[in-house]
């Protein structure tokens, strides 16, 4: 396993490798894999290193690094599995006095140490430390009662305490606040799971995008090499076309449409927490996960809508898409964004976040699955008066249901013949046609049968028997 250390090692959110069994966004099992904190110092120095400590049935070794040598103030500590080769390589060091490039995972147990309270895989790893937001500093009682401190890597050597998987490390190390998904994933809580399995859930960004969110931000790393991208070099190219996401050099292409969708929903999210009272140039953080999210969401309308094998962001229908979230945010007043929604790391904020998603693609997809409906003159039906059935009864599931349960009722007993209420529904609708029913008109009727079960019958018989005495007499 290659590792390629960072000029300067920051804090960063990964995920466990391992996926874990859990109920996804519409309850059904999908496989999440847990927020990881990872720390990376380069050329750290070991200031005490304590071998023999029994933990969970193996030898690990304590390890305290000089947080001088790294440009910290508090020495840190972890241990490290004893007798792996990573614990070999700190052991000569501290005994050297020659600095080292190390990685320390912060991982969740499976239950309190304490307690033994099983600990959630959706739980984010920030909270199960004690920290606030995306912060560095977390408290050490409640990151000892949830989480193991281990000492992962050592100049290059993985231990096989290792949970998380490095070959994701490079487009993760800005991931500070745990809102950000490695390809393929979508941020699901305290976890990524499958994008695929979104639909319904919690969308805080997906992975076609991620390096051009990173750069639009104003990140300086690359972003890592996607299919359909040329590899990078150092020579620049001029700008490609706008359909076009990568300019021939390998750099993203910022005269594209897919960074003008970009632009557009980061614009939106700006826009939507300056509406709940919050200055997003304090609240920086919180736009940009909001702007990930609507991306995320507008790719599920996008996908159940279009019935594309993938969302396309710089497609006119996923433009489409974000403005049906947008008329559906401003114009549903149970559906506004909320302040309370607004926090990237608070567990509370999180879960308010995905329940108003959910109502949000439930509510903008079907609106924009209708436009289909409309868009050819003479698409819609008409009724008997000649007149659009803007929602027709063939169309109400429910209000079929109710039909066939009157029908089933034992003082009708019609259900096994439905054309014997054909009469009754031509007398009193023009038609016995349901897609030329308006559902509004038929409830009121529908509601009158419901409340005289035999009446109605009565009434059904009647009208068939005046028929066929107006065909005989014809």
């Amino acid at each position: 396993m290659g590792y390629q250390a960072p000029v300067k090692g920051l804090p960063f959110v990964a995920y466990e490798k391992k996926p874990r069994a859990v109920a996804g966004p519409d309850g059904l099992t999908v496989k999440a894999r847990p927020s990881v904190y990872v720390r990376e110092h380069v050329d750290v120095k070991i200031a005490a290193f304590k071998a023999d400590k029994r933990k969970n049935e193996f030898v690990t070794s304590r390890v305290t690094f000089d947080a001088q040598s790294v440009g910290l103030e508090h020495d840190f500590h972890a241990s490290v599995q004893a007798g792996s080769k990573a614990a070999q390589l700190l052991e000569v060091a501290f005994k050297n006095e020659t600095p080292v490039t190390v990685a320390i995972e912060t991982s969740r147990r499976f239950s309190t140490r304490d307690g033994g309270d099983p600990i959630s895989p959706l739980k984010p790893i920030h909270e199960l430390r004690g920290a606030v937001g995306g912060g560095t500093s977390g408290k050490a009682e409640v990151t000892n009662e949830n989480c193991r401190n281990l000492v992962v890597m050592v100049n290059g050597e993985f231990t096989d305490e290792l949970v998380s998987d490095p070959e994701e490390w490079e487009e993760l190390r800005e991931n500070r606040d745990g809102s950000l998904a490695p390809d393929g994933w979508a941020v699901f809580g305290g976890a990524v799971i499958p994008a695929a399995s979104t639909f319904h859930g919690n969308v805080d960004v997906t992975a076609q995008v991620e390096s051009a969110l990173k750069k639009f931000f104003g990140s300086a790393k690359s972003a890592p090499v996607r299919a359909g991208r040329p590899q990078q070099r150092d020579a620049h190219a001029a700008e490609s076309k706008p359909w076009e996401e990568w300019n021939s050099d390998g750099r993203f292409n910022h005269g594209s449409y897919l960074a003008t969708a970009i632009r557009e929903t980061y614009a939106q999210a700006y826009q939507m927490v300056t509406n709940v009272r919050l200055d997003p140039a304090k609240n920086r953080t919180a736009v940009d996960c909001l702007a990930s999210m609507l991306l995320g969401m507008a790719d599920r309308i996008q996908l159940n809508v279009c019935e594309n094998p993938t969302a396309v962001r710089s497609g006119r229908s996923h433009h489409e898409a974000r403005e049906w979230i947008a008329f559906v945010v401003a114009n549903f007043p149970g559906l506004a964004f909320t302040a309370e929604m607004a926090d990237p790391g608070d567990a509370a904020a999180i879960g308010a976040r995905n329940a108003w998603a959910r109502q949000v693609i439930d509510t903008a997809g079907p609106l924009m699955h209708a436009v289909a409906g409309v868009a050819e003159p003479g698409s819609s039906p008409t009724g008997p008066d000649g007149l659009p059935v803007t929602r027709p009864v063939a169309k109400d599931p429910q209000l079929t249901n109710r039909f066939q349960k009157l029908l089933a009722h034992p003082k009708v007993g019609l259900e096994r013949w439905p054309g014997h209420v054909h009469p009754l529904l031509k007398e009193r609708f023009g038609t016995e046609d349901a897609h030329q029913i308006e559902a509004a008109v038929f409830t009121a009727a529908l509601t009158q049968w419901e409340a005289d079960p035999a009446a109605f019958q009565a009434a059904a018989r009647a009208a068939k028997q005046a028929t066929e005495t107006a065909a005989t007499a014809a």
